[in-house]
């Protein structure tokens, strides 16, 4: 119950030397602000409930202003209970409405508190749709990217960040400083201060990941392993040191093995693997010329790249770890990427012995700029243009010839291109080009050729934004370019290559078919059964771009099979996942590889993919 007494002018007036029963006035001196309210006829001071105190999850706003909350409660309204007049003043006995209690927290959360899907490593690739709604800032620890927030953070170029992110260094815990914000007995560990402000913390984080996978007929029959059966895991555990505004310490210790029955292509070190240094750099950030402006050095991840270019490779144990230099900078609609990074050399099997591995780097730009947002058909839109250059640099390298085998040697490519994506009312696309040049090298000072390759990738889709899971259904098509091995051994090379594994679930969940020589189109659907739940459907029909041109696994790994025709296979595809809690995904996939006839003629058979995923995750 609250008490509210109303005054006269005057009575006010004689306020600022003696305070009256019942006046509280919020403000800097309680005596200037009364004076203030003493100027009018009726005046009513309100003496706020303790019960209309925002309380967290919803007090996180109060710290990160970029998201705004999901939906907004009215004040509630009052109804005067009883009125009595004394001594000319009327006290209004007022019984303010309940208030409903804010959802508890719990192991099988309320699905309000659940993180976003899209935090879910494996599934940066697929259709990045922009969320339906804004989201709770209580499940987003985003940095201060305003715009580039957009899509669970995708567009910031440091992969997804929703609750947790991909790259957990990318992850903002700093509103943890108010007690309100913290929803989860693990948010102790996200939020450690060493000083009085508070802007000196440690945030830690953990992850434990299984896979497990059935082969019927692994790369259309070519490894000889019918079937297998593979599973492998990974633990990691990071400390993320803050230093103030300015100076941050992260490092990251990953270890991975693998298992199995009849496993195949466990070589290479990024499988099995004993405990090592996966991340390990210094960041400073600050302010200049009205942009936020970051420098980066060391070992980290990297993802500010089309994901049909790279992904980090999640399938492997350990995903790709890069050592150097990142600058980057944000303005209020562009920003700027520079980078210069060599690969993580983990084949050494003793413990921390990963060495900076100088064979495979990755150098280059890339920008973004914000389109304003505006409003088409109801729904708020964003759409983002990207221009970038990506450099590589392989001093390990092949093309195949028409016999099965392959020429060794090394490449040096140079990748500019573009990408306008985001939606545009329920319309969600990507479309992206890029031309590929520079030179491949033959191994024993063989002959040097020019490359001259392209790729065009697009996705489409309509969002269904009041149908039963918001579903989003369109087309997908990929053209990439192939070479000819019928010329000789100086000519121009046209094959495009993408060495750094894009993702899987971009194309093939299978990773039988890599994103050079190939020419896919399919539809494509994404829908939400439940708020914590997500399918993906997708029936890919395949085609080589260049008969002349072999079929590739992956960049870098191609196929002895030389078939006739061009058509390759059809690939229908599903992926299920569920967000039990904030600490638990599991996930189930799915595909069938319908070879064509020329690919059973030349020796490739169809079969069956399964995949099973759990995460652990704090």
């Amino acid at each position: 119950m609250t008490v509210i007494t109303e005054y006269s002018p005057a009575e006010l007036a004689r306020a600022t030397h003696t305070p009256l029963p019942g006046l509280r006035c919020y403000g800097p001196a309680t005596a200037t602000r009364a004076r203030l309210l003493a100027s009018g006829s009726v005046v009513l001071c309100l003496w706020a409930a303790p019960a209309w105190a925002e309380t967290a999850p919803n007090a996180a706003y109060l710290h990160m202003p970029h998201t705004p909350p999901t939906t907004q409660q009215a004040t509630p309204a009052t109804t005067p209970a009883a009125v009595q007049v004394t001594g000319g003043a009327r006290i209004i006995t007022v019984t303010p409405p309940p208030v409903p209690a804010a959802p508890q927290p719990g192991f099988w959360d309320n699905t309000r508190l659940l993180p976003p899907l899209t935090s879910r490593p494996e599934a940066y690739g697929q259709p990045q749709s922009l969320e339906l709604k804004p989201l709770p800032t209580a499940l987003l620890h985003q940095g201060p990217w305003g715009v580039f927030n957009a899509n669970t953070g995708a567009a910031a170029g440091f992969g997804t960040v929703g609750y947790y992110a991909v790259s957990r260094w990318a992850e903002d815990w700093s509103s943890l400083r108010d007690k309100r914000n913290r929803l989860d007995a693990m948010d102790a560990l996200k939020y450690i201060p060493f000083n009085t402000d508070g802007d000196i913390y440690l945030t830690l984080s953990g992850n434990f990941r299984q896979h497990n996978f059935y082969d019927q007929r692994a790369g259309f029959g070519a490894t000889k392993k019918d079937p297998a059966y593979r599973n492998n895991f990974r633990w990691n555990v990071g400390g993320d040191l803050h230093l103030g505004e300015h100076v941050r310490l992260y490092g990251e210790l990953m270890s991975g093995q693998a298992a199995g029955v009849n496993y195949y292509g466990y070589a290479g070190g990024r499988w099995r693997s004993r405990l090592d240094a996966q991340q390990a750099f210094v960041e400073v950030r600050g302010k200049v010329l009205d942009a936020t402006v970051g420098g980066m050095a060391g070992r980290m991840t990297f993802l500010d790249a089309p994901p049909y270019f790279t992904a980090g490779s999640v399938y492997p144990s350990l995903p790709y770890s890069w050592n150097g230099l990142r600058g980057y900078a944000f303005w209020k609609n562009f920003r700027i990427d520079g980078f210069y990074l060599t690969l993580t050399n983990n084949a050494p099997a003793a413990m921390f012995h990963d060495q900076v591995g100088w064979s495979s780097r990755l150098f280059g730009a890339y920008t973004s700029y914000a389109v304003p947002s505006f409003k088409f058909m109801g729904r708020n839109s964003q759409i983002f243009v990207d221009t970038f250059y990506l450099g590589t640099i392989l001093s390990k390298s092949s093309l195949p010839t028409l016999a099965g085998g392959s020429i060794a040697g090394s490449t040096h490519r140079d990748t500019p291109g573009t990408r306008i994506w985001g939606n545009a009312g329920p319309l969600e696309f990507s479309v992206g080009a890029m031309w590929q040049g520079g030179e491949f090298r033959a191994a024993k000072n063989g002959p040097s050729r020019p490359v001259s390759a392209y790729a065009i990738d697009a996705t489409l889709s309509w969002r269904f934004a009041k149908w039963p899971g918001h579903p989003a259904i369109g087309i997908q098509v990929d053209d990439v370019s192939g070479g000819n091995m019928n010329k000789n051994q100086n000519s121009s090379w046209g094959s495009f290559l993408s060495p750094f594994v894009p993702s899987a679930y971009y194309l093939d969940m299978s990773t039988y078919l890599g994103q050079s020589n190939l020419i896919d189109v399919g539809p494509i659907a994404t829908i939400a059964p439940t708020p914590n739940t997500t399918l993906l459907l997708k029936v890919p029909a395949v085609w080589r771009n260049s008969r002349q041109d072999a079929i590739y696994a992956s960049g870098t790994a191609f196929y002895a099979y030389r078939p006739h025709g061009a058509y390759t296979a059809t690939m229908p595809q599903a992926s299920f996942t569920w967000r039990a809690t904030r600490h638990i995904t599991l996930g189930i996939d799915g595909e069938y590889i319908f070879a064509s006839r020329s690919m059973i003629d030349a020796g490739a058979s169809s079969g069956a993919f399964v995949q099973s995923n759990i995460e652990l995750t704090f």
